[in-house]
């Protein structure tokens, strides 16, 4: 029986509260209620003239999901519009609920950006809790959808506010988990906001319950067979799985979004819950579906928005308008927000002068004498000497080449280059030269201004490069560049005997091909995220088309890439070589290929696509661009190329670290001394707890652990493998831990610091960690860890070695980094962005308890003195270089402390991060310092020319061929 209105006499539903009549509450008894009880409601919800808190008077209904009812309603206060969200019944008899819901309201409302609907205020009336909202006009985007695909150029934009209205938000570690078209209004002005921006973290709490029926937007009907839905089909997989979400689950939303503007399809459909979640989980979007002219860079920024792996997912929406968003097209001016990506901005802008290429030019090459006496009697090498004025141009990041430069005719008749002056003017833009080695003069290409990444079709006809963010082509003989298609950030090309160009178009993309005649691009490989794969690039095309030699990258800085082959007519490929990149085949059935500036040979059998023999090393000292701290410049291509007729041409130098610095002890009035005449990219540095020994990390080709014995002078190696970035000493000096990759992301290990058996792992998580600072006692080390969910940041734990488990001792929004533990064990030093710079705090340990602010103007990289007495902090200033300071304190049962004071200041360049990269000696005299030298590599002037070399490689690695 249903519940009678006691003033009306309507029969209700026994649930309902309110009559649909005439909105009389419905009480206990059926008795009516006061008055100031009762809301005004009619079967749509509030009723108009309704006034919430005495301020808001309800206008009309705007709609209704999960996340409660919304409302226009007029502001008497402030007399203007906004929008009022009355919320779920739920929340009410919830206090902790209401509580959190509160604390994130405020944190929202700190959101300021055009492109992110404002939340004014979270206030409660009548027994009911409700949100005050930036009230948009103007229709969704699901709305827009609707009437049908949105064109590129208008999608684009749409899609480019909503990525700096995430990226805003990202920035305050704020993370909306509900991207979806019915989210974005978009006004008739066309600006686009962003709606719900984190209700649903703040309406669900912490993580994700696991049943997609708990969204804000899926409600009980949506569970019925043939209801489209709507939360479900943008849920990144780990947020379908129940598990924990950061800002990358709103990148898999950013990516669904996009797709569903351009295609006008959802990216993953499904008529039930379970359809949905079985596409989102396993399925793959109908990448058919999207418009021919879809920018490739776009394409290629959507796949990886939408990977499986929330590792192998792009990391930040800023990622996404640089490589695609700010400029599709690869061309045009850098905005602000690009120029913080010098590799993507850069190259798709096309706005610098200094071209990745070769040679400088125009240069007259000239073919010298015999350079050294030849390695056979039928190898003859020769010079190819750059005039004056002219030299392998510099790569705007590391110093080098990062491209492919050159090219060889199969023939060996002539090279085609890619050129920059040395000491360019406004007028010296670069391009493409052809050298044809019966000539001492090379030729300018018309049409190839700011070309570079030269290659050539099977019959030497046509020279392919990318100028502009396009891939063109142009006759050998000379004509008017053709454009083939869009390509944002090239990793090599290759023109097959089949007509397709194959290519990389970015830095953590697959492998796509493109007919030799231009039109529609075609995705040929995806990185596989489950195998550790990051990208692959570098392609070569192998006679017959019987397959494509590429790299593998297992991360941008991966020092250790390797070579693999797509089999023909397939999405298949298999890894030949490991430690291996930038392979190419020659007709002797040899793989060339490098290996960390060494070019090496092996036996191939391309029928099967099988090395048949063991790699030998064949030329030293190749040009290559591997960059030892920068991944950036990290691609792996080499500069060499070689000729079916036997020719060899490459350019000398090897992998030129970028960066080679020392180790520097100051006193306390700053003057300085080497710790070491070694020379290394060191990251950092730390006494052993006797002062006889440093632990360092060399994070070049290889990051790893080394151990430098300043009394015998000498300096062994602990780790061997994986990366290592950071080594800290245990108290009593017998093992050192540090952070290690091995697959994923760094975890902590620890190893006895001689050596004598093998690291053990200490932690597992899916979160970058890095170790800090041990307790006395030896028995607790507090450690960062970069928590993937990007609303707790770097945060400090402490890791318990009598269980090996790790517990939370600062977790917050902002970034704590750099934990020290003090001598006595009662403190712990920190340094954190709470004040809205970096600031030097000190908290009781284990804690809970005070902090007190250590340093007053700025400050990083606590340290204390082993007494107890004083602590060290370091500051960077652009006009002063490094200042060290120093604070007496008491670290007793209570803590105290004076105003610090200035050490010494150092203007040269010294290493510092979220690790800890300086120390103090046990004696409290020396500070050990990482000094930053850039080095810069020496200009290539000259080329070398091998002539017969095939007949030197068959003598190297037989084959049977010749």
């Amino acid at each position: 029986m249903g519940a009678t209105c006691p003033k009306c006499q309507t029969d209700n539903p026994e649930t309902a509260r309110f009559c649909l009549d005439c909105g009389t509450q419905i009480g206990p008894a059926n008795r009516v209620l006061p008055l100031t009880e009762t809301l005004k409601v009619h079967a749509g919800g509030l009723a108009p003239k309704t006034v919430l808190g005495g301020r808001y008077e309800i206008v009309g209904k705007i709609g209704a999901g999960g996340m409660g009812e919304v409302y226009r309603a007029r502001d008497r206060s402030l007399d203007r519009d906004v929008a009022v969200k009355v919320l779920p019944e739920g929340f009410v008899g919830d206090l902790e609920r209401v509580a959190r819901f509160k604390r994130e309201a405020k944190l929202l409302a700190s959101l300021d950006h055009p492109n992110i609907a404002t939340v004014h205020g979270f206030e409660e009336a009548m027994g009911k809790h409700f949100l005050v909202l930036e009230l948009v006009e103007g229709e969704t985007l699901a709305q827009r959808i609707a009437r049908g695909p949105v064109p590129v150029d208008d999608a684009l934009e749409i899609c480019r506010q909503i990525a700096e209205g995430l990226e805003a938000a990202h920035d305050k570690a704020i993370v909306h988990r509900d991207l979806k078209p019915a989210n974005v209004k978009i006004t008739p002005g066309g600006k686009v906001k962003i709606l719900d921006f984190g209700l649903a973290k703040a309406a669900r709490g912490e993580g994700s319950t696991g049943d997609p029926a708990h969204s804000p937007t899926i409600t009980g009907q949506m569970t019925q067979p043939g209801v489209v839905l709507g939360t479900a089909a943008y849920m990144s997989p780990e947020q379908a799985k129940g598990k924990s979400v950061d800002k990358r689950a709103d990148i898999w939303a950013f990516g669904c979004v996009l797709y569903e503007c351009l295609s006008g399809k959802k990216a993953f459909p499904g008529d039930t819950i379970t359809e949905t979640l079985a596409a989102v989980l396993k399925g793959e979007p109908d990448w058919a579906a999207l418009p021919a002219e879809t920018p490739f860079s776009v394409r290629a920024v959507i796949k990886r928005c939408l990977r499986k792996e929330a590792l192998s997912r792009l990391r930040d929406i800023a990622d996404v308008r640089m490589e695609m968003l700010e400029d599709p097209s690869g061309s045009g001016d850098m905005s602000p927000a690009a120029r913080r990506f010098p590799l993507g901005a850069v190259m798709a802008t096309g706005a610098v002068t200094l071209v990745i290429g070769l040679l400088a030019g125009p240069a007259v090459m000239k073919l010298m004498k015999p350079a050294a006496a030849p390695i056979s009697p039928h190898t003859v090498r020769s010079v190819v000497r750059l005039d004056q004025g002219s030299r392998l141009a510099e790569s705007f990041d590391v110093g080098r080449p990062s491209r492919t430069a050159m090219v060889l005719s199969r023939d060996g008749r002539f090279i085609v280059y890619a050129a920059a002056a040395v000491d360019p003017g406004p007028g010296d833009i670069g391009g493409l030269y052809l050298q044809k080695l019966n000539e001492l003069k090379p030729e300018p290409m018309p049409g190839t201004e700011r070309g570079y990444s030269p290659f050539l079709s099977p019959d030497d006809r046509w020279v392919g490069f990318w100028a502009g963010g396009k891939l063109m082509k142009v006759a050998v003989e000379g004509g008017v560049p053709t454009a083939l298609c869009d390509v944002a950030v090239p990793f090599g090309f290759t023109w097959g005997d089949d007509g397709w160009i194959v290519f990389s178009p970015s830095r953590g993309a697959g492998l796509c091909r493109v007919p030799a005649e231009g039109g529609r691009v075609e995705l040929l490989t995806t990185p596989d995220g489950s195998k550790g794969e990051y990208s692959h690039r570098l392609p070569f095309s192998l006679p017959g088309a019987k397959g494509i030699l590429f790299t593998i990258k297992r991360n941008a800085w991966d020092p250790e890439p390797r070579v693999a082959v797509l089999e023909p007519g397939a999405q298949k490929w298999k890894v030949l070589l490991e430690d291996a990149a930038d392979a190419r085949f020659v007709p002797t059935g040899h793989l060339v290929f490098l290996r960390k500036g060494t070019l090496m040979a092996a036996r191939f059998d391309p029928e099967e696509l099988e090395v048949t023999g063991q790699p030998v090393s064949a030329v030293a000292g190749v040009e290559q661009a591997l960059a030892t701290t920068n991944s950036y410049g990290d691609t792996g291509a080499g500069q060499f190329c070689a000729s079916d007729s036997g020719v060899l041409v490459y350019a000398a130098g090897g992998i030129v670290p970028d960066q080679e610095n020392s180790l520097v002890l100051f006193d306390r009035e700053g003057n300085a001394e080497s710790a070491t005449s070694i020379k290394a990219p060191f990251w950092s540095a730390q006494f052993s707890p006797d002062g006889r020994r440093i632990a360092y990390s060399s994070v070049g080709i290889k990051g790893v652990i080394r151990v430098l014995d300043l009394e015998r002078g000498t300096d062994s190696r602990l780790t061997t493998e994986g990366y290592a970035q950071v080594g800290v000493w245990t108290p009593d000096g017998r093992r050192i831990v540090f952070d290690c990759v091995e697959t994923g992301v760094p975890n902590l290990y620890w190893q006895p610091c001689d050596g004598s058996s093998p690291k053990e792992r200490l932690t597992q998580s899916e979160n970058m960690q890095l170790p800090g600072s041990w307790s006395p006692a030896g028995q607790t080390l507090a450690f960062n860890e970069v928590n993937t969910d990007a609303e707790a940041g770097y945060d400090i734990r402490l890791l318990h070695l009598t269980d090996r488990k790790t517990v939370p001792f600062l977790e917050s929004r902002f970034i704590e980094v750099n934990p020290s533990i003090s001598p006595n064990g009662n403190w712990l030093a920190y340094q954190s962005n709470e004040s809205g710079r970096s600031e030097v705090y000190v908290r009781s340990f284990p804690g809970p308890g005070e902090k007190w602010q250590v340093s007053g103007d700025g400050g990083a990289d606590p340290l204390w003195s082993r007494d107890g007495r004083e602590l060290f902090y370091r500051r960077s200033r652009s006009d002063r270089g490094i200042e060290v300071f120093a604070v007496d304190v008491r670290t007793g049962p209570e803590f105290s402390s004076v105003k610090s004071r200035l050490l010494f200041a150092v203007q040269d360049s010294f290493q510092a991060g979220v690790a800890r990269c300086w120390d103090i000696s046990p004696d409290g005299k020396k500070f050990l310092m990482v000094k930053s030298e850039h080095r810069k590599p020496l200009p290539v002037i000259e080329l070398v020319l091998v002539q017969n070399w095939l007949e030197e490689l068959e003598r190297l690695a037989p084959s049977g061929k010749r």
